[in-house]
């Protein structure tokens, strides 16, 4: 299943500047402490250097108790293209909404495995000592680029099939 027909779901993306970031989303899987959003991408575009065609899809993995999320970027023939983590924290997931708080740092794992930290020079001298411990345990638990992309994957299949 792909989605839920039409349901939207809001993706509230706080960002530490204070500003907030919509999307909205079709809900594949929502409970108190995970949830699973679908993003179709309606035109190709580019990010953080790999090609998103028209027909992809981002499924949005976000947990409450882990200083990361992830976006699993997949092809409309099903294969995997990237793994986009953010460092977040104070993820909260409602009914009609997930938020969270984007700690600025990102990790970009490619199918072989690989990951590659991004924007680090985003994140403020000042951030405080709770998001600080937040975007260090986010870098180390995504390191493992293989373990992040098989559980990506693992999710993803339970609502598209193996494929992804």
């Amino acid at each position: 299943m792909d989605g839920a027909g039409g349901i939207q779901v809001m993706e509230l993306k706080r960002k530490l500047d204070g500003r907030t970031m919509r999307y909205a989303c079709e809900p594949v899987e929502m409970g108190p402490a995970f949830a699973m959003l679908l993003y179709r991408h309606p035109v190709a575009l580019s990010l953080a250097g790999v090609a998103i065609p028209a027909g992809s899809r981002s499924y949005g993995l976000y947990w409450t108790d882990r200083p990361y999320n992830v976006y699993h970027w997949v092809a409309a023939e099903g294969e995997t293209l990237a793994c986009y983590c953010n460092a977040a924290t104070e993820t909260r997931i409602a009914p009609a909404s997930v938020e969270w708080l984007d700690l600025e740092a990102d990790v970009l794992i490619t199918p072989d495995g690989r990951g590659r930290v991004l924007d680090l020079e985003e994140v403020p001298d000042e951030l405080s000592p709770p998001h600080r411990a937040a975007l260090a345990g986010a870098l180390r638990a995504l390191a493992d680029g293989p373990a992040v992309l098989a559980e990506a994957r693992t999710l993803t299949a339970r609502a598209t099939g193996p494929r992804a």
